[in-house]
């Protein structure tokens, strides 16, 4: 399966070239695109804590990711990967993989547990936004066709059809309305809390991981070092799926389903100024 990052570099070092893309370009692009099927299938959706994970983590302080050998944890790996889980709603393991991922992309000897927790947050914040924009560029040279050659527009369109008429409209629509409740209003934190878990229990579906908790770090480290507020990634990422779910319509034709919640949605997101005077809520 493709990284994010990797899917998003091929997508933009084949559609957004000044030339034309070569017939290398045009077959590593479907071959990124079909790797990362199951991935934007799944949209955002991550493995959540699980306690035998955790009693992994804290008792034998030993995480074997796939394809690595053993990794030991110090106390401070393993303090720093339960608040990750804790802060994000995220698999143990997981986090323990975002720990050594931020390692390998800033090295962390001697950096404070706080900042180390800050840049592993906000290397998995950048693996989303990576994924989502990775969708929004595909469903752009679609709906948009900026002269891209036929053959290659007709090939993404049918992976996009597939995805959409697989349930990735009601994965967009599902996301936008979990990330409006965890940018917060006037509903206190357990109310959210609960909001949340009801929402997606009356829907059959798992409850989110990964949205943030509302008692994490308000803070996270970006791509380039800087120092950002986390609701301002979420609200980011609730702008980028709301126009996916845009250019989703013009792909394929909506179902009354999807239009009642696609109104539902709007009507939830309209009704926000009423709550509160969040800014950065009222921008998203």
């Amino acid at each position: 399966m493709a990284s994010p990052k990797q899917l998003l570099s091929t997508i933009e070092s084949t559609l957004l070239n000044s030339s034309p893309p070569s017939a290398a370009e045009r077959v590593e692009l479907m071959h990124a695109i079909r790797r990362s099927l199951p991935s934007l299938q799944a949209l955002l959706f991550y493995p959540p804590p699980k306690p035998s994970d955790r009693a992994q983590v804290v008792q034998s302080k030993e995480v074997r990711l796939p394809d690595s050998p053993a990794i030991s944890l110090d106390d401070q790996d393993v303090q720093i990967a339960l608040k990750l889980s804790d802060d994000l709603h995220l698999n143990e393991i997981e986090c323990v993989r975002l720990l050594v991922s931020a390692n390998q992309e800033w090295g962390l000897m001697a950096r404070e547990p706080l900042e180390i927790l800050r840049l592993a947050a906000g290397l998995w914040y950048t693996e989303r936004r990576d994924l989502i924009t990775a969708l929004h560029m595909l469903l752009r040279a679609v709906v948009l066709d900026r002269g891209l050659e036929d053959d290659i527009i007709s090939d993404i369109q049918k992976y996009l059809e597939d995805l959409i008429n697989g349930g990735l409209r009601q994965r967009l629509i599902s996301l936008i309305k979990v990330l409006l409740n965890d940018l917060g209003s006037g509903t206190n934190v357990v109310g959210r809390s609960k909001l949340i878990s009801v929402w997606f229990k009356e829907l059959n579906l798992e409850e989110p991981a990964g949205f943030g908790g509302p008692l994490c770090e308000h803070y996270v480290l970006d791509s380039r070092g800087a120092l950002v507020e986390r609701q301002a990634v979420v609200c980011r990422e609730r702008l980028i799926l709301g126009h996916c779910l845009v250019l989703s319509v013009l792909v394929v034709r909506t179902s009354p389903k999807d239009v009642k919640d696609i109104f539902n949605c709007l009507k939830d997101s309209a009704a926000e100024p009423m709550e509160g005077t969040n800014t950065l809520k009222h921008q998203a």
